[in-house]
Order: C-alpha cells, then sequence, then structure tokens
C-alpha cells in the first residue's frame, strides 16, 4: 500500500471510529429520557425473591455445591444470594464473595487488556501474529489480531490435538505456552483467517501472551495494575500460579456416579481464555464500568462493544462478549464452563439490568438458570401497561 492509500485508509478508520464515539455519547445522553418508564424488569421485590429461592431449593444445603447469583439494576446490586457450599470438605457456605473460577468469562477482560494496548497506541487489530510468533509466518498467511480477538483465525484448538507420552490437557498439569506450541505446531489451519467462525481458547491464550509480551509484564500482573485495581476489583485475578493460595476460592464439582460429589482440582494455570477468578461483588464494579466509563473512557467502552465483519456471515462478537437477544431485549452476554465450574453474564444496556449466575457444579447450567430467573422478572407490554405482575 503506498503513503496515499495508506493514509486515506488510515483516515478513514479515524473518522468512522469517531462516528462511533459520537453515536455512544449520544446514548449515553439519551439514556436517561428513553428508558423513562420503558424498563421491563420489575422490582426485585419479596415475591419474586421468594421464586428465585425456589429456582435454588434443592442447592441450598451445606451438603451440596451450589450457585451465586447477582441481579445489578441501575448502578444497584439489587439482589446478591449464595446457594449451597463453596467447599464441601468444610460446609463453607457460598457468598456474594466467594471466589469462582469463572471460565470463559475471561475472555472478555482479556480482550479489555488488549483493547487498552491498542487505545495507547502499542498494539493495532491489524498487527500480525508472526510479529510475536515467528512460526506462524508457515501458514502464508497473516493471522491478525483481530482475527484472534473475534474467532476467526483458522487455528486448531489446542484441546483437540494429541500431547505426548499419552498426557491428558484435562488431568495432567499443562502451561499456555505447551497449549499455544501444541496449537502452533500444527502444518496447516483448519481455515483461511477470517473466512470462517470457530470458537477457540488458544485464540485468547495468544492474546493474554501477545499483552505480556508487549507490556513487558506477566499477563496476569498486567490485568490486575491496569483492569482490576482501577475498578477497586480486590478479589478478582488471572490464576496463573496453580500452587498460589486464594482466599475464599470456591471448590469445583461434578456429581459423582452412585451420589455425592467427584471435586476438581484446578491443574494447569491456563489463562486468557480461562482462568479469571472473581466474585458477584466484584463483577458489579466491572459491569457498571461500561456506564462509567472508568476502565478507559467511552473510547475504550466503544471498543469493547464493537463488533467487525469478515468473510463469514457470524457478526455478532465483540471483545470477548456477543450481541443476542432474550425476549426481546438486545444484551451483551457470555457464558463460561470448566471442571467443576459454570458461569453466565447478560447485561441490558437499555434497561440498565444485568444478571449474573456463577456455580461451582460442572452441570450447573449457569446460563439456563439465569434465563429461569430472567423469565420471572421481565415484565411483558401488556404486563406493564397494565400494571400486573408476571
Amino acid at each position: 500500500m503506498n503513503l496515499r492509500k495508506k493514509f486515506t485508509a488510515q483516515r478513514f478508520c479515524d473518522e468512522k471510529f469517531r462516528r462511533q464515539i459520537a453515536i455512544s455519547w449520544l446514548a449515553v445522553l439519551l439514556f436517561p429520557l428513553l428508558s423513562v418508564g420503558q424498563n421491563r424488569f420489575g422490582e426485585i421485590d419479596s415475591r419474586r425473591t421468594q421464586e428465585i429461592n425456589r429456582l435454588f431449593e434443592k442447592f441450598d444445603r451445606a451438603d451440596s455445591p451450589g450457585y451465586a447469583v447477582g441481579m445489578i439494576r441501575n448502578g444497584k446490586l439489587v439482589f446478591a444470594r449464595g446457594f449451597g457450599s463453596a467447599n464441601l470438605d468444610y460446609q463453607v457456605p457460598i457468598t456474594k464473595g466467594t471466589v469462582f473460577n469463572a471460565a470463559s468469562l475471561s475472555k472478555q477482560f482479556t480482550a479489555a487488556c488488549v483493547a487498552i494496548l491498542i487505545r495507547r497506541g502499542q498494539i493495532s487489530l491489524e498487527d500480525e501474529l508472526s510479529s510475536f510468533y515467528p512460526e506462524a509466518a508457515k501458514y502464508g498467511v497473516p493471522i491478525r489480531i483481530k482475527h484472534l480477538v473475534y474467532m476467526t483465525s483458522g487455528l486448531k484448538e489446542y484441546y483437540r490435538l494429541p500431547r505426548p507420552g499419552g498426557r491428558n490437557w484435562q488431568r495432567d498439569y499443562f502451561t499456555v505456552g505447551d497449549a499455544i506450541a501444541a496449537s502452533l505446531n500444527e502444518p496447516e489451519l483448519d481455515f483461511q483467517p477470517g473466512t470462517k467462525w470457530a470458537y477457540s481458547n488458544v485464540n485468547y491464550m495468544l492474546l493474554a501472551e501477545i499483552v505480556a509480551r508487549r507490556s513487558k509484564m506477566s499477563f496476569a500482573e498486567f490485568a490486575r495494575r491496569n483492569v482490576f485495581e482501577p475498578l477497586g476489583m480486590r478479589n478478582t485475578l488471572f490464576d496463573d500460579d496453580v500452587t498460589r493460595v486464594v482466599p475464599l476460592r470456591a471448590v469445583g464439582y461434578n456429581p459423582r456416579e452412585g451420589g455425592g460429589f467427584h471435586k476438581h482440582d484446578r491443574v494447569s494455570p491456563h489463562y486468557g481464555g480461562s482462568g479469571l477468578h472473581t466474585t458477584i461483588e466484584d463483577l458489579f464494579l466491572w459491569n457498571e464500568s461500561f456506564y462509567t466509563h472508568k476502565l478507559g473512557g467511552i473510547e475504550l467502552t466503544t471498543l469493547l462493544e464493537s463488533t467487525k465483519r469478515f468473510e463469514h456471515p457470524k457478526a455478532n462478537d465483540a471483545f470477548g462478549l456477543v450481541w443476542g437477544e432474550y425476549r426481546g431485549l438486545k444484551n451483551l452476554w457470555y457464558e463460561g464452563g470448566d471442571l467443576g465450574f459454570s458461569s453466565y453474564m447478560a447485561r441490558f444496556p437499555s434497561e440498565r439490568f444485568t444478571i449474573i449466575v456463577l456455580s461451582n457444579l460442572g452441570n450447573g447450567n449457569a446460563q439456563e438458570k439465569a434465563r429461569q430467573i430472567l423469565d420471572l422478572v421481565i415484565e411483558s407490554d401488556q404486563q406493564r401497561s397494565a400494571g400486573v405482575d408476571p
């Protein structure tokens, strides 16, 4: 690309981003006017609280793993409760301050670290992976940071690949470096970057390592300094050391055949695509940053929520988040699952309502539980106009 074309393309991108910022500011200014009388989420009163409690009745006991549930409305944590035990050995109850392995909810935080470096001008979505991992050049086509963020790189997922010595990705220790090496050692991509969409943890492992290499500090330390500490998320971290003591951490479980539960210890310090440990209270602070823009201004928020079109039809991914809809309401959501854990978080921006469900049950299906709660608290238009509860 000659200099004139490059300048024109850059100017177009800058003007496009400025238009996005202007639209976002307009939304911020108009939000109070648009939301008056329009919110479809009913008050979390005593009756609804009882109905929600009944959904978790069979887990609300000392000898069962369970859930932490949070709901945020207009900047307030209007519901925060734990059901069941965080640790069955000692029957420690789950609370809003219990630290859960959030599994793939981690991706939005990894993406936020990437976005921070983009806003600082230290990396670009157009940067090639081969600039950080020269071995990626063998594929003969550029894999760019944007392909990693938006799950369209074509790289093979590490846990679908064999490990030497008969080792197992789930049961045996491995590092992020091991996983990345397994993927980049493959001679071919699954598809040309940008032509298909495929969910992949190794994309976000690579993003975490790019952040570390460019910032010259560990990824966990970068996230702590630039995301968690600025937002006051005191009990949140990326667990890059399985020997670390994490106060208030929940143990993961799955049902054992014949009754009882099987305990799952975290055996590998993988992060980027996973590895975030956090609480309902801290996720409340993260959620609010999308309205206050405390972390990096409205420019960062706009980038985190931005989508991008490629050659494939899927175009609802944002930065470690997905734009979706539930019962006619647009939301920005993600779910996670790891050995012994399940998680889900959905933000409804126009209603300024968010639901969070964290579970230390591998088959806890946090998304389904969240939807059951949403069905209790979302009012139909007819119910709102008539003043009738659902």
